[in-house]
C-alpha cells in the first residue's frame, strides 16, 4: 500500500510540473459529455461527438461528479462562480458564444474559484481533473491484480511496474496532452479482465472487457488473445457474450436517443487522419477515408489473424500466463504500426504489456525500458524530421509486434520439443 501511495504521488507531481491537463485537446468534450451525464441530460451527452470514443469513461465518473460538484466535478472545464448553473444546460455546451474563451482560461490562476479547499491547489482541480490524475489508480490496479494472477507479485516487481507506471511519459501524457483518461482507465480495466482470465473467472473477465472496450476501442485488441487462450469453446463463449452484454446495455441508451453520433463515436472514424505526421502512413498522401479505414480496421484485423495463428498452434503452453501477454503485446502494439498518427500516450499500451510481460516471464526488463525510451525519443522528444519519426516509430512498433510473437513461437517450440522427448524416451516400466 505504501509503494502505491508513493507511486501516486509522484505520478500526481510529474502532472502538477507539466502544469496538468490542457485547456484544449479533447478536454472540454470529454467533461462536457460527463457533467450531462451527471445532471441527467442523456440526449446531451449522446450527441456529443466532438469525441470520437465510447462513452464509457463519462459513465463511470458521472456519479462522482453528481456527488461532489463543488469539489471535482465542475460543469466546464474551469469553475466560473456565479455561472456554474448556465453551464448545466445544454446551452452551455453548444450555444454559448463564450464558452470557448471560457475553456482557454482554466489554466490562468485568476480563474480559480474561492473554495475552501485553499487556493494552494492547481487551477484544474474542480473541473474533472482531479479525476483524470485519479484514473492512474484503476491501471496501478489492473497492473498489480495481474501480477498476482500470473504469481509474479513479488516486492520488487510490484515495485517495478509501480515506478514504471509513475514514470512512463505516455502515463502522464494521457493527462497533460489531450486529457484522455479513459485510455488509462480502459487499460486498467482491461488488465483486470485478463487477471481473471488467467482465473479461469470467465463470466467476470468478460464483463471487465466489456467495460474496458466501451471506455475506449483499442481494448478489443486485447479481449481478442483473452478468447485465443480461453480453457475451450464454452469458456470462449462466456467471455465473449458476458463483454457484448455489458457493451450492449452500456450503448443502448445512447443508440436509442442518437443513433447516428454513437455509431461514430464508437468506431472513431472520425478521428482517423486527424493529423498527418509521424507515421509512414500520414506521409503516403492517402485520402482521410482511406487512412481512417486502415488505421481503424487493418489492426483487428491483424489481431483476428495472429491469434487464430497462435490458437492453431495450441497446447499446454497457451495456458501459461506469457502466453496471453505475448498475443496482446503483439496484438496492441499493431495498434501503432497501422496508425496514422501517433501522439505520446499512444504507447501507454503497448509499453505497459511489454513491461509486465517481462515481469511476468520472471526476466530483466531491459528489452522493454529500452523500447519505451526509444519510442518516447520519436514519438514525444519528436527529432523534428517528419520521415525520421515516421520511420522510427514505425521500426519500433514492428519491433513490439515482433517481440510479442517470437516469444509465442518460442512457448510453443518449447512445449513442442518436451512433447518429443517424452514420445521417444523409453518405456521403463
Amino acid at each position: 500500500m505504501l509503494l502505491v501511495v508513493a507511486a501516486a504521488a509522484c505520478f500526481a507531481g510529474i502532472v502538477v510540473v507539466r502544469q496538468g491537463p490542457p485547456s484544449g485537446g479533447d478536454t472540454a468534450p470529454l467533461t462536457a459529455v460527463t457533467s450531462a451525464l451527471a445532471d441527467g441530460h442523456l440526449t446531451v451527452a449522446a450527441n456529443n461527438d466532438g469525441l470520437p470514443n465510447p462513452p464509457g469513461y463519462a459513465l463511470l465518473t458521472a456519479s462522482l461528479v453528481a456527488a461532489f460538484p463543488s469539489l471535482i466535478g465542475s460543469p466546464a472545464w474551469c469553475t466560473q462562480p456565479g455561472r456554474a448553473a448556465d453551464l448545466h444546460t445544454q446551452a452551455g455546451y453548444v450555444h454559448d458564444p463564450a464558452f470557448g474563451t471560457d475553456v482557454g482560461e482554466c489554466g490562468s490562476p485568476r480563474r480559480l474559484a474561492n473554495g475552501d479547499l485553499g487556493p494552494w491547489l492547481p487551477q484544474w482541480y474542480r473541473a474533472q481533473g482531479l479525476l483524470g490524475v485519479m484514473s492512474w489508480l484503476v491501471l496501478a490496479t489492473g497492473g498489480l491484480v495481474l501480477l498476482r494472477a500470473a504469481d509474479a507479485d513479488n516486492p520488487a516487481r510490484i515495485a517495478a511496474l509501480l515506478a514504471l507506471l509513475a514514470f512512463l511519459p505516455a502515463a502522464s501524457s494521457a493527462i497533460v496532452q489531450l486529457f484522455h483518461p479513459q485510455d488509462m482507465v480502459s487499460l486498467g480495466l482491461a488488465l483486470l479482465a485478463m487477471a481473471q482470465v488467467l482465473r479461469r473467472r470467465w463470466v467476470l473477465g468478460g464483463l471487465l472487457f466489456g467495460a474496458a472496450v466501451v471506455t475506449k476501442q483499442y481494448a478489443v485488441l486485447l479481449l481478442l488473445p483473452a478468447l485465443a487462450v480461453a480453457a475451450d469453446t464454452r469458456a470462449r463463449a462466456k467471455v465473449a457474450v458476458a463483454a457484448l452484454v455489458l457493451g450492449v446495455a452500456a450503448l443502448t441508451p445512447f443508440f436509442i436517443v442518437a443513433p447516428r453520433a454513437t455509431l461514430e463515436n464508437l468506431s472513431g472514424f472520425s478521428a482517423g487522419g486527424a493529423v498527418s505526421r509521424a507515421t509512414v502512413l500520414a506521409l503516403a498522401g492517402w485520402s482521410t477515408t482511406v487512412v481512417s479505414a486502415i488505421a481503424r480496421d487493418t489492426p483487428v484485423l491483424f489481431a483476428v489473424g495472429v491469434c487464430i495463428w497462435a490458437y492453431r498452434r495450441r497446447g499446454p503452453w497457451l495456458q501459461r500466463p506469457e502466453a496471453l501477454l505475448a498475443l496482446g503485446l503483439a496484438c496492441v502494439g499493431s495498434r501503432l504500426v497501422f496508425e496514422s498518427v501517433i501522439f505520446p500516450y499512444y504507447l501507454l499500451a503497448t509499453s505497459v504489456i511489454f513491461f509486465v510481460l517481462d515481469l511476468v516471464a520472471k526476466r530483466s526488463p531491459h528489452r522493454s525500458l529500452a523500447w519505451c525510451a526509444g519510442a518516447a525519443f520519436f514519438v514525444a522528444v519528436d527529432p523534428g524530421n517528419q520521415a525520421v519519426n515516421a520511420i522510427g516509430t514505425l521500426s519500433l512498433a514492428v519491433l513490439a509486434v515482433a517481440a510479442g510473437i517470437l516469444e509465442i513461437r518460442r512457448l510453443s517450440s518449447a512445449n513442442q520439443q518436451v512433447k518429443e522427448v517424452v514420445s521417444v524416451s523409453p518405456d521403463t516400466g
